[in-house]
């Protein structure tokens, strides 16, 4: 479990990652040894990552997310065995009438029918069903966690 006062530094780190630890702990009320600690064990803990997101679609790259359907290998097998492929950028066991859930970027589609074709001779692979981004309104975004969307980042009972 993570404090609250972590639930807030996610979130704050989560609309502008590039803040200072000075600005993260005078908004938190905490000192910046404070942030720094708890953010490296956010870090270390897998709970949080620090990075820069791109729009892929506006740099001209093809995206698409692609479903997988599992045979003879459990989910978690498929799914290890796609995680060292640069190319994917998200991979996710799921529920439902699929069993994985990728994202994946290319730079043309020759490049994107090369990685599925990869996809489906692995072990395992039953069936693929592409979904191409033509335009990408919302990327990740830690909101969904505030209010009547999902769980409050800053109140875990709301």
């Amino acid at each position: 479990m993570i404090s609250d006062t972590d639930r807030e530094l996610v979130y704050l780190l989560a609309r502008d990652g590039r803040r200072t630890f000075a600005s993260l702990a005078d908004e938190l009320g905490v000192s910046q040894s404070t942030v720094r600690t708890r953010l490296a064990k956010l870090q270390e803990d897998e709970v949080l990552q620090v990075v820069a997101l791109c729009n892929a679609v506006r740099l001209g790259l093809r995206v698409a997310r692609l479903l997988l359907r599992v045979r003879n290998l459990t989910p978690r097998a498929v799914a290890n065995s796609l995680m060292g492929n640069d190319q994917i950028n998200h991979v996710a066991l799921i529920a439902g009438s699929y069993d994985l859930y990728l994202e994946v970027t290319c730079k043309d589609n020759e490049q994107l029918i090369e990685i599925l074709d990869e996809i489906r001779s692995l072990p395992g692979v039953a069936a693929i069903q592409p979904i191409l981004v033509t335009s990408l309104a919302k990327d990740y975004t830690w909101e969904g966690l505030r209010g009547t969307a999902g769980q409050s980042i800053s109140d875990p009972n709301k």
